[in-house]
């Protein structure tokens, strides 16, 4: 069996009992106050205070040739609170303010690995964990997506611009308070162009995080004004990705036509 596999199979095994932590769970790094209580029950050894702090987690690896080389991959926060957690093989990284910012917020990463490979863990270097880990997770606040207003609420700004501060230069320094945008869904066809809802948008993006802890953003248009006057003062168009997108000028010609 390839080392992955192997590897994987131990994961599930260990964590096939079921979950004693009775919420749902998804995979926002920013711990609630009953999963920081649960992972100090569990896994704090005394060095590190989970309370409200942003968490990630790993698995290490080993390589496909003969188990030679080591690499990670991340865990989502919905295979780890399970009783018998406490029984793998583990190593808790903090964090200092300079790391901090490097992943983007995270307090502290975990990696998880087999027993049979302690030797690989103990030669992982620092810096590799601090490398390879991101926190691509952005914090709706709440009432996004309550309104489908084109023109943002605060609270639906907010939301656009976690989503911009977490993962893309497309938009960056872009500030959405204020800002009036469309949301259109394509299939690569121009007789598919749909126009979607803000509320739409926002259970997408849940959705997305939900099953994989982050959220990549779409195709994102920042209007000139020449575009803005023409779509009917429309400030960005979000088009939902597909193997091609559609040109820039036909959205706003289906904007063009409402008005």
């Amino acid at each position: 069996m390839p080392p992955i596999i192997r590897f994987l199979s131990i994961i599930t095994i260990c964590f096939s009992a079921e979950a004693s932590f009775s919420q749902q769970l998804d995979n926002n790094p920013k711990l609630t106050a009953a999963e920081s209580a649960w992972l100090n029950n569990h896994l704090n050894r005394g060095e590190f205070d989970f309370d409200g702090k942003y968490v990630a987690f790993s698995q290490l690896l080993t390589g496909g040739f003969y188990g030679i080389g080591k690499f990670m991959l991340r865990l989502p926060k919905k295979h780890v609170f399970h009783e018998k957690i406490g029984e793998t093989f583990y190593q808790i990284y903090v964090l200092n303010e300079e790391e901090k910012r490097a992943t983007n917020g995270y307090d502290a990463i975990i990696v998880f690995g087999d027993k049979k490979h302690k030797g690989k863990m103990k030669r992982l270097k620092r810096e590799s964990v601090i490398a390879d880990n991101f926190n691509r997770y952005p914090q709706i606040p709440p009432g996004a997506g309550e309104d489908n207003n084109p023109v943002l609420s605060a609270a639906n700004a907010g939301f656009f611009n976690e989503i911009y501060r977490q993962d893309s230069t497309i938009a960056q320094g872009f500030n959405f308070s204020g800002k009036k945008i469309a949301i259109f869904s394509t299939q690569c066809r121009f007789d598919k162009i749909e126009q979607k809802t803000i509320a739409e948008y926002v259970n997408k993006v849940r959705a997305s995080l939900d099953e994989w802890g982050y959220y990549p953003p779409e195709f994102t248009y920042v209007l000139n004004e020449a575009q803005k006057k023409e779509s009917g003062d429309y400030d960005l168009i979000i088009q939902y990705r597909c193997k091609m997108d559609i040109p820039l000028e036909a959205l706003i010609k289906k904007l063009k036509e409402k008005n």
